[in-house]
């Protein structure tokens, strides 16, 4: 009898392992053989779940941006709005702990292979965009409840924040030891308390 396989529980055991080859061998050394290897799948047998590398590095990235999303879901499901759900927002996309440091070592070598792949942009553009409207969402009830401050370019502010994330996540990787949680979440406070 042919063995079952539950291809989307296969999938993400390839995105994890893509993952870890890419936080320890960096993007350019994630090769679908090298994948095959750390799963201990033969040569060919990724191609079942995923066409080429590119499907695979996509889906990495993407996931980054679901687990983030998810973790800020959770928070906003215990009904923080505002300012508070900014702060919590702010804290999933920065990179306080290994978690949230393993995210970076993804995003940071996407950003470079996005920047010469057309699918891979426009993937990135989709996501990011995702958060800015999120951003947006949270500063318009931070308006309603009276907590931004009158004559603030929301426009610039979101553009701020998304700029802040991306270094922040880079830093980290680059040089962590400016990225102590302390440190990062003063930064979140000096975010929120630009926008009051």
């Amino acid at each position: 009898m042919p063995k079952i396989v539950d291809h989307d529980a296969r999938r993400a055991e390839i995105v994890q392992a893509t993952w870890r080859v890419i936080a320890r061998d960096g993007m350019e050394a994630t090769t679908m053989r090298g994948l095959a290897a750390e799963l201990g799948m033969a040569n060919g047998a990724l191609a079942g779940y995923f066409p080429n590398k590119r499907a695979i590095l996509a889906s990495a990235f993407r996931h980054v941006f679901d687990v983030t999303s998810r973790r800020y879901a959770d928070a906003r499901a215990q009904g923080l709005r505002g300012a508070d759900a900014l702060r919590a927002f702010l804290a999933e996309l920065f990179p306080l702990d290994e978690e949230r440091l393993l995210e970076s070592r993804i995003v940071i070598p996407f950003l470079e292979y996005a920047a010469h792949d057309r699918e891979m942009r426009t993937l990135y553009r989709e996501l990011v965009g995702q958060w800015e409207r999120e951003f947006e969402i949270l500063l318009g009830e931070m308006q309603d409840a009276g907590e931004l401050a009158p004559g603030l370019h929301c426009r610039a502010y979101v553009d701020h924040l998304l700029a802040t994330a991306n270094g922040v996540q880079a830093s980290a990787v680059l040089m962590p030891e400016t990225a102590t949680a302390e440190r990062l979440n003063g930064l979140i406070g000096s975010l929120l308390a630009a926008a009051r």
